[in-house]
């Protein structure tokens, strides 16, 4: 009995070793930060999602995107039966809105899945279009990201800009 316990002591210590030690833990700051400042949501219709959006709130993250005259996003969207057309997809797609304390974005810029600003994105996946999302600067400090659609309703993501 003794000598089974000692051998399964021995191999847990010696497979915790051998392990990665990120586990729940982030290393990195910037993962960090931008774990915090990341929200998401979904709209429904009966128990079955139709849209998806992420938003990372990268002024507070990233000092190259600490704007006086702009607050920027990392926004990922994903809606189900969106349209064949990328000039009519995602936060292009009519039927959508996205909007800041009330103010429609300044301007969304499409990005590529390979892009680098997309690997500070908490969560990611193939099946959503990612966009570089900038609104005009905000004088409160809570800011209320309101992504809408009139037949599933709205989803209200709600950030910070001091945490």
């Amino acid at each position: 009995m003794k000598i089974t316990i000692l051998i399964i002591t021995a191999i847990l210590v010696l497979g915790a070793g051998c392990s990665q030690k990120r586990g729940f833990l982030l290393e990195d700051t910037l993962e960090q930060n931008a774990v915090i400042h990341t929200k998401k949501g979904q709209l429904y219709r009966s128990m079955e999602i139709k849209a998806a959006i992420t938003a990372t709130y990268l002024n507070a993250i990233k000092q190259e995107y600490n704007s006086r005259d702009k607050e920027m996003f990392l926004v990922s969207v994903f809606i189900d039966k969106d349209s064949e057309d990328p000039k009519k997809q995602g936060l292009f797609n009519k039927d959508y809105s996205l909007t800041l304390n009330g103010v429609k974005a300044k301007e969304i810029k499409v990005l590529d899945f390979k892009d680098d600003l997309i690997k500070l994105a908490p969560i990611r996946n193939q099946w959503s279009t990612y966009y570089l999302v900038s609104f005009q600067k905000q004088n409160s400090e809570e800011l209320r990201m309101i992504f809408k659609n009139d037949a599933y309703g709205e989803v209200v993501l709600e950030f910070l800009k001091a945490y």
